[in-house]
């Protein structure tokens, strides 16, 4: 590769002079002219990665309206299980669903008593509500998994932690926290959007977006 300062100066020329235009063009389509020059120009150095985010509310998140696009994003969610399904961090998301069903019914979480196998079984029914209510009853990856016909491992494991808060999780998902409460605060990097999913088990990750 060639190069030289009087090229590389002629193109900086280049780059600045179609910003200058781009701004330009942009100020006709404003409909005010409230907005000041510096904040216009950084409107068009950044505008390249900006995202808009249309997070829901709880009430939204527990009592879901089912639409095609909101199904089709479940669908693709099992579309891609880690490398041993039963660690897929969208599974356990449906685990947690269901415990909050179960505490519903019961007014309690599961496995909050000393005999908590007693509650695997109303769990593993609330997995299976919860499954249904999303229209993944015949899902691939949720029937090897969550439905399966041997032991039901997610619901055991879920009332064997009877809503205990473990401190290394509680450290790691509080970093999780800190450190996307920092980025809306200085407006600086893309925070998550809506559903963040992790699974200590195998320390994996996910982010959910409907």
């Amino acid at each position: 590769m060639t190069a030289s300062t009087e090229w590389y100066v002629q193109l900086q020329k280049v780059y600045h002079d179609q910003a200058a235009q781009d701004l330009e063009e942009m100020r006709q389509y404003l409909p005010t002219q409230d907005v000041s020059q510096e904040d216009l120009s950084t409107f068009c150095q950044n505008v390249h990665s900006m995202e808009l985010f249309q997070t829901r509310s709880l009430e939204e998140e527990m009592t879901p309206k089912l639409t095609e696009d909101l199904e089709g994003d479940w669908m693709m969610a099992t579309m891609d299980p880690y490398e041993v399904p039963d660690h897929t961090p969208f599974l356990w998301y449906i685990g947690f669903r269901a415990c909050q069903v179960f505490y519903e019914m019961h007014g309690r979480y599961p496995g909050v008593t000393d005999a908590y196998q007693e509650d695997v079984g109303p769990l593993q029914e609330c997995i299976v509500q919860v499954v249904s209510s999303m229209n993944l009853q015949e899902n691939e990856l949720v029937q090897s998994t969550l439905l399966a016909a041997e032991t039901p491992k997610f619901a055991q494991e879920l009332a064997r932690y009877g809503q205990a808060e473990i401190h290394t999780i509680a450290s790691l998902v509080g970093g999780v926290a800190s450190q996307e409460a920092v980025k809306i605060i200085t407006g600086q990097y893309v925070p998550f959007n809506n559903t963040y999913i992790y699974n200590g088990i195998a320390s994996v990750a996910a982010t959910y977006e409907f």
